[in-house]
Parts: C-alpha cells; structure tokens; sequence
C-alpha cells in the first residue's frame, strides 16, 4: 500500500499530495468496481429497475409514506382523526406488503447495505480507524 512519508498533514510537497491523492482516487474507483460486480450490487440494480419502470408500485409507496407522516403528525400532536388516518396507514401498508416490486427492491437494499456494513468494519479493522464510536452492545432501544 503506498504511504506518503511524513503523512498528509502539510508535510507532503505539492507533487507528492497530489500523486498521493490520485493514487488513492485509483484505488477507490477500483474498490467501487469491485462492489459493482458482486451480487448483491447486480441485485439491487436489478430490483431498482423494476421498481423505477412500475408507477404502479412508486404511487403506492408515495401514498403510504404520505399516511405514515400524517398519521405520526396526528398522533405528536393529538389531533382528531387519528383513527381513520390508522386504518387509511394500515390499509396501505398491507398492500406495501404484498407488493413484489416494492419488496424486492427493499430486501436487495438491505442486502447492499449489509455489505456496504461488512465491508466498512473491514476497512476499519485494516486502518485501526473505528468509524463507529457508538457502544457495540445495544442499548435496548434499537434491538
């Protein structure tokens, strides 16, 4: 791995901050190409396809987000009409349920995310950098 002498911090001549920096640009597009070819990145792209061609599926998750938020804006505030906006959420989010393209692309995100997780901790783990400073243990709240 290319390690510039005297670190980053002002003490690299010019030329040698710029090489520095475009070898590093290199090796991150490199390390990006690699994550395109796996196949939780083809899978996302793929769900992602067929949930940006279905309007059908983009209405349906616009309209239950919407319910969500009013329904959340109702009940912080303690405003009337709560019930309805309950059942108008709870019918929509059955049919978010059942609806395969807004499902495929949310497990193909997770997975992607998963990875985007493991590969972060790698990258920590090699630098003796924690990216993370929130306790490991949970604290209940999140599970």
């Amino acid at each position: 791995m290319f390690r510039p002498k005297g670190g980053i911090n002002g003490r690299l001549g010019q030329n040698n901050l710029i090489n520095f920096m475009n070898n590093l640009d290199e090796k991150a597009g490199e390390f990006c190409a690699a994550i395109k070819e796996t196949e939780e990145w083809q899978a996302y792209q793929k769900a992602a396809k067929i949930y940006g061609d279905d309007k059908g599926a983009q209405i349906l998750m616009n309209d239950f987000l919407m319910a969500q938020q009013e329904l959340a804006i109702l009940q912080e505030g303690g405003f009337s009409g709560q019930e309805e906006q309950k059942e108008k959420f709870e019918v929509l989010l059955e049919q978010v349920r059942k609806n395969k393209a807004i499902n495929e692309l949310a497990n193909a995100r997770k997975k992607m995310e998963a990875l985007v997780g493991d590969l972060a901790v790698s990258v920590s783990n090699d630098i003796d950098f924690p990216f993370n400073l929130l306790p490991k243990k949970s604290c209940g709240c999140c599970g």
